[in-house]
């Protein structure tokens, strides 16, 4: 067979008694913009950036080469890195406090 394009169709001849179902990509199985909004913040932002903001401050010691000022950079991206994922983790435990005390109010 060589290379280009094939065209290929499918036949269906009755019902073949096969049924598909499709999973739920929301683990939660929320369908409401409050619960795909949390899963977004909580299984993608949270933990891609995190990971990029150190991976990127890696990245710049790396890249310093020995070089005083460039170190010094990398310093501050780790500090303001550090700074600020205790702030998104803190953000996260008091949002999650005042969640469970207004549901307790209720």
């Amino acid at each position: 067979m060589g290379l280009g394009a094939h065209a290929v169709q499918a036949q269906q001849s009755g019902n073949t008694g096969i049924t598909v179902k499709l999973p739920n990509p929301y683990k939660s199985g929320g369908t409401d913009i409050k619960t795909i909004l949390n899963i977004i913040i909580n299984e993608i932002i949270l933990p891609v950036g995190g990971v990029m903001a150190f991976v990127y401050t890696g990245f710049l010691y790396v890249m310093a080469q020995g070089n005083q000022t460039k170190i010094a950079t990398a310093h501050k991206a780790l500090l303001y890195t550090a700074i600020g994922t205790f702030l998104l983790l803190g953000s996260l435990v008091i949002s999650k406090v005042i969640e469970q005390t207004i549901t307790s109010l209720k």
